[in-house]
């Protein structure tokens, strides 16, 4: 089997080491694209729901604010990024010497060797991260408490919860039943789910809305959010 290489993950093989993976497949390039005009579209709906709130005059929540990096954490977080690069470049040209037609055991067996030859400058990176995701985590800031809900509040939002629960049962039990169905059956099985609970997806929909803009007026402030359901 071909394969054709223009990097290859140490990830795959490195656990706990990222490095970045790029192994070209059919339509990968078509995927991409895809991936990209469906990140421009989020975007473009992202924007437009915050307008709609700034006209609204409803305050957004705001993020907390990431931690000032020291100077010495940025210099070992860029010693940690250069020693990933000089690794990536150094396997990317073992496999390269391979040739296009090199099948995935040669791959695996060179990038194997690569790894027992290379085990202290591997160990030395995978504790570099370590010790930064610690100093990370040590210097970041506590979340903000969120307010409880009412009483109402909390039964709307548990009515809501039963409600999909029973949808999701549902849509199980289809799912169970399209199995053993043939292709006529499973197609009227499906227009007949559809039509039986169009209507409760609306109204579960609604309900949803309805909560969330009692939660955002009760709840929020500029540090949390309305994500309770």
């Amino acid at each position: 089997m071909k394969i054709t290489i223009t990097t290859i993950a140490l990830s795959v093989l490195l656990s706990g080491v990222s490095f970045s993976q790029e192994i070209e497949r059919p339509r990968l390039a078509e995927r991409l694209a895809e991936r990209e005009t469906t990140k421009k579209q989020a975007v473009v709906k992202i924007g437009l729901i915050k307008r709609g709130l700034d006209r609204r005059g409803v305050n957004r929540p705001r993020r907390v604010q990431k931690p000032e990096i020291s100077d010495e954490l940025q210099a070992q977080k860029d010693a940690v990024k250069d020693l990933q690069k000089a690794l990536q470049a150094e396997i990317n040209e073992k496999v390269n010497e391979l040739g296009k037609d090199a099948n995935r055991e040669v791959i695996k067996a060179t990038v194997e060797s690569f790894k027992e030859n290379n085990q202290d400058r591997i160990e030395e990176l995978r504790q570099d991260q370590a010790s930064i995701r610690e100093e990370l985590e040590a210097n970041r800031p506590e979340k903000p408490v969120r307010p409880e809900l009412n009483d109402e509040l909390k039964a709307k939002v548990n009515a809501l919860q039963t409600k999909r629960d029973k949808m999701r049962d549902a849509n199980k039990v289809l799912r169970e039943n399209l199995k053993e169905a043939s292709k006529e059956d499973r197609k009227e099985m499906i227009i007949a789910y559809r039509e039986e609970n169009k209507a409760k997806h609306q109204e579960i929909k609604t309900q949803a809305q309805e909560v969330k803009e009692e939660i955002r007026s009760l709840v929020e402030t500029e540090a949390t959010r309305t994500s309770d359901l």
